[in-house]
């Protein structure tokens, strides 16, 4: 960038080992210039080609960070997925105080009692407030106290929240059991993606990030395959408290992990503590990418000074400057979840039992499905882009719903076996676009990237908050719903996909691509009049996203 080449001529220490001759971790810009014959060798070296960032090798402290991080959202999938079978077995309706799972299924089945599924709702979607309420406590806590501090003060929270629920001997306490690990998700949800993305560089942020997307795909594997075999297995009077308790076991598990991991180096930067914010990138870039890690610092340092000239505030988050970044930012995650996926998700067993097939089985399908293609938006979130994807993902899942509400609509799937294959088709067809596209661009790549550094807390907080609402919407929603007597099966995927629709034009207008363009440089994008910002994300679909150019010629 043109304030990085002005600065060539000052000298920066980069902590933790020799950068040039003599060994005393001290490099003369005149010797190393950007774009010089000296920085252009050592690309060479390191395979760079003068991509810069864009070939950037992370050491196996980097990947081990940031996998441990994403056991945040292992935590979040595994209570996603645990509960909905729950909510199915038989030991656990005896202790919520519920009558047996209703038998019958198909379109004339008997709906459960107006009490059950309004408790079953509480239940489900008091997780949900617990995220809404906390969210925005993350942020200011990421920003207060560190992007560190605030993983394990969630991390804690979500042991004592699975607790609870492992030994709820009723309704209430199984709700404040969830309660508590909302507020738990509600941290983790925020700030994982945030620590992720600051520890990660330009080029492969977005793979990076997407592994918090793929640790909740596994969790919900997970939480699956432990309540089948608690069905098949386990004694049913209090098989369901082993699969409740797994929480605690991977809450425990992430939280001794953390103790080994850094903080941001972009916080530290923030906060003034640049040797150690050196040190930690020298630790996750590694010691031969000198000239790539000497660029990143740059950019960095250029970003804390320019925050430091500006104060960030609520009220700057509602200011004109920063309309379209927050338009964005919250609502792309907000539809993400009015895509239907945690009706899927929270109630699979009880959908697919309406269906006359196994409930617990089939989710165990749907897991596997979810997961394996969540890989898809690894591998291509930082190839194709980020609007492809949004965009192709959003018009297959429409498809698959409004194909499986035809279907359903028309068709009693308990008496045509190939309407209820049919069926299950579409909603794994519908599941697997959601993995490989919005599950983690929309989710958490897009909020994580959008957001100035000096209200990123902040605003994560609000986005997130905005995800959550919705999936208190759809958590209490969905279980009343899909009774016979209200709007059943087909109708809920109808409701679910008429969200879709509006958002592929949104997408198209108002998101512009982000795949490879630095953290410090995305306000930019964001900058321009409403009329020539739309034009902008309109031509981002006819050109090819350029490559991340960390180190400018």
């Amino acid at each position: 960038t043109t304030a990085t080449r002005r600065r060539t001529e000052e000298e920066y220490t980069i902590e933790g080992g020799a950068m040039g001759e003599g060994g005393d971790g001290v490099v003369e810009r005149s010797a190393f210039e950007l774009g010089s014959p000296a920085m252009e060798e050592e690309e060479r070296n390191n395979g760079g080609g003068g991509g810069g960032v864009s070939t950037m090798r992370l050491t196996s402290y980097a990947y081990t960070t940031v996998l441990l991080a994403a056991v945040g959202g292992l935590l979040f999938g595994y209570d996603i997925g645990v509960i909905g079978g729950c909510l199915t077995l038989g030991g656990f309706r005896e202790t919520m105080g519920w009558p047996p799972a209703i038998e019958e299924c198909g379109v004339d089945r008997p709906p459960e009692p107006v009490q059950v599924s309004f408790e079953q709702g509480w239940i489900t979607s008091a997780f949900m407030f617990g995220c809404f309420a906390a969210s925005p406590l993350a942020g200011y806590c990421a920003d207060r106290f560190g992007r560190w501090s605030t993983v394990m003060l969630g991390t804690i929270i979500f042991f004592v929240g699975g607790a609870l629920q492992t030994g709820a001997n009723g309704v209430a306490l199984m709700i404040a059991g969830r309660a508590v690990s909302g507020l738990s998700i509600g941290i983790l949800s925020t700030v994982v993606p945030l620590y992720i993305a600051e520890v990660s560089p330009a080029s492969l942020r977005g793979s990076l990030v997407t592994l918090q997307q793929l640790g909740i795909t596994f969790g919900i594997l997970v939480a699956f395959c432990v309540n089948l075999f608690v069905q098949k297995v386990i004694p049913r009077d209090w098989g369901w408290r082993i699969s409740l308790g797994g929480q605690c076991v991977i809450a425990l598990f992430m939280g001794v992990g953390m103790l080994f991991m850094p903080e941001t180096p972009r916080y530290l930067a923030w906060k003034g503590r640049l040797e150690e914010a050196k040190a930690v990138l020298r630790k996750l870039r590694g010691s031969d990418q000198e000239s790539v890690l000497l660029a990143e610092v740059l950019e960095i340092e250029k970003e804390v000074e320019e925050v430091k000239t500006q104060n960030s505030s609520w009220a700057e988050l509602f200011s004109r400057k920063l309309m379209l970044t927050m338009l964005v930012g919250i609502f792309i995650p907000t539809i993400s979840q009015f895509s239907g996926i945690n009706a899927l998700m929270l109630y699979s067993a009880t959908l697919f039992d309406n269906l006359c097939l196994s409930g617990i089985t089939m989710t165990a399908i749907v897991g596997v499905v979810n997961f394996v293609f969540t890989f898809v938006a690894v591998f291509f979130s930082d190839k194709g882009g980020r609007k492809p994807l949004l965009l192709t993902g959003a018009s297959g899942m429409i498809f698959g719903l409004v194909a499986a509400a035809a279907i359903l609509w028309t068709i009693d799937p308990s008496e045509n076996k190939a309407a209820a294959n049919a069926t299950v088709f579409l909603i794994l067809f519908f599941i697997a676009n959601y993995a490989s596209t919005w599950g983690a661009v929309a989710s958490w790549i897009i909020p994580s990237e959008v957001f100035p550094i000096r209200i990123r807390g902040k605003a994560i907080g609000l986005a997130t908050m905005g995800n959550w609402s919705a999936n208190i919407i759809v958590a209490f929603l969905t279980p009343i719903l899909i009774r016979p007597d209200v709007a059943n099966v087909s109708g809920t995927f109808m409701f679910y996909a008429s969200f879709l629709i509006v958002a592929i034009p949104f997408v198209v207008c108002l998101v512009p691509e982000t795949k490879g363009v630095p953290l410090e440089e995305m306000e930019e994008k964001f900058s321009k009049p409403l009329g020539q910002h739309v034009k902008t994300c309109i031509s981002d679909l006819r050109r090819r996203p350029k490559k991340c150019e960390a180190l400018p010629k």
